[in-house]
C-alpha cells in the first residue's frame, strides 16, 4: 500500500512540475580530447559553465511555474521538452524571455557540442565525414575541403559571442551553413531543423589553452569532430517529420 503512495505521488509530481533538465554524462573522459582540448579547460568549461547553464535555466522554469501572476494555460508550456520552449519565448511573460533564451539556448548548444566530438586524429586530414553525409556536402558545397574552407572562414570572421552551424533545414531537408549571436540556434527558429555540427566561439570555449588565437583553435577543431556520429544523425535527419 505505502509503494503506492509513494508511485502514485511521484507520477501526479512529474505531470504537475515543468520541465528539469540534467547535465548529460560526458561520453568521453576529461583528457580525451588533450591535446585540443586540455582537461583543464574540459573542466571548465563542462563542469562549471555547461553546469550553470542547466542550473539556471532549471530555476527559470521553476520561477514560470510557481509564478502565481502566470495563466495555468501558459504555464503547460514550461512542461514541454526545453526544445519545444524556446520556440514559445514570446508567449510567456517578459521578464522570463531573455534568461530563458540564454540559458535554455546554452544547455541546448552545449549539449549537442559535447555529443559530436571525439578523440582527436594525428592530422587534420585524417578526419573526415563518411557515407551520405559526404555525399551531401559535396552536393551542397562541391566538396569537403570548400565546405571546411567555407566554415573555417565564416568562423574566423565571426565578431563577438556565438555559434556557427550545420544543420538540416526541416522543410527542403537541404544543407545549411548558418550563424548564430549569444547562445541563439536554430532549433529556436523552427524545432524540425536537425543540428548536424556546431562550433562554440565563445571566449571560455578555447581561451584556456588557445588564449586570443581563435584561428588555431578553428583549424584544431577538425581534428576532434565525430565523423560517424554525425552521419548518423544525418541518416535519421533526412527521415525526420518536419511538421511535428
Amino acid at each position: 500500500m505505502f509503494s503506492i503512495i509513494i508511485f502514485l505521488f511521484i507520477t501526479i509530481n512529474c505531470i504537475h512540475s515543468q520541465t528539469k533538465l540534467t547535465l548529460p554524462t560526458l561520453p568521453y573522459a576529461y583528457n580525451a580530447l588533450e591535446p585540443i582540448f586540455s582537461e583543464h579547460l574540459m573542466y571548465l568549461h563542462y563542469d562549471q559553465h555547461f553546469r550553470t547553464y542547466t542550473n539556471k535555466t532549471n530555476i527559470i522554469l521553476k520561477a514560470i511555474f510557481t509564478d502565481i501572476q502566470i495563466d495555468n494555460r501558459l504555464k503547460e508550456i514550461v512542461k514541454q521538452p526545453i526544445e519545444l520552449i524556446l520556440t514559445k519565448l514570446k508567449n510567456l511573460p517578459e521578464q522570463y524571455q531573455l534568461p530563458l533564451r540564454y540559458n535554455g539556448g546554452g544547455y541546448i548548444n552545449h549539449k549537442i557540442f559535447f555529443s559530436i566530438l571525439k578523440t582527436p586524429t594525428s592530422t587534420i586530414n585524417e578526419n573526415k565525414p563518411i557515407g551520405p553525409l559526404l555525399q551531401a556536402i559535396e552536393k551542397s558545397f562541391a566538396s569537403f575541403d570548400k565546405f571546411k574552407e567555407l566554415f573555417s572562414q565564416i568562423s574566423n570572421e565571426f565578431f563577438g559571442s556565438g555559434w556557427i552551424w550545420l544543420y538540416i533545414d526541416a522543410k527542403t531537408k537541404r544543407l545549411v551553413l548558418n550563424y548564430t549571436i549569444n547562445q541563439d540556434n536554430p532549433i529556436m527558429y523552427d524545432k524540425n531543423h536537425v543540428i548536424l555540427l556546431c562550433i562554440d566561439l565563445w571566449e571560455h570555449a578555447y581561451y584556456p589553452v588557445y588564449e586570443n588565437r581563435r584561428s588555431e583553435y578553428i583549424e584544431n577543431f577538425w581534428r576532434i569532430i565525430n565523423w560517424p556520429f554525425i552521419n548518423q544523425l544525418y541518416i535519421e535527419g533526412q527521415t525526420k517529420r518536419s511538421d511535428l
